[in-house]
């Protein structure tokens, strides 16, 4: 439950600095926020698409992805020289985006296999 009530403070945190980045308001919030925003999210699609490791190694790997995410939207930014805290903050948005998708497509596409079922006591298996 305490897990879960962090996550839901660390969403609420970075999606408020998003808002406050786009909406352009200077306060001395903003800016952390909008970290919390740039690392968190691409953490939290990224173990998304990690639902078969176990929960340290999802976060590890999560967290890895996340900044290695973040430096590259960064270093492209600044190599096209489009850098800006507003772009930042739609690139981010932008792959976070693709990344959710992708989790949910994946998530459709890869079923669970059932277990074949055996048969009753007392009845003979098929054999093909």
């Amino acid at each position: 439950m305490r897990a879960l009530l962090l996550l839901g403070t660390l969403a609420v945190a970075g999606l408020t600095g998003a808002a406050l980045t786009l909406a352009g308001v200077r306060s001395p919030v903003t800016g952390p926020l909008t970290l919390v925003f740039v690392l968190f999210t691409p953490a939290l699609c990224v173990a998304l698409l990690l639902s078969g490791l176990d929960l340290l190694a999802r976060a590890i790997v999560a967290g890895t992805a996340s900044v290695a995410l973040a430096g590259a939207i960064a270093e492209v930014m600044l190599v096209t020289a489009g850098w800006s805290p507003r772009g930042g903050v739609v690139a981010t948005a932008i792959a976070c985006a693709a990344l959710g998708v992708a989790a949910v497509v994946l998530r459709r596409r890869v079923r669970p296999v059932e277990p074949a079922t055996a048969p009753p006591p007392g009845e003979p298996a098929h054999e093909s």
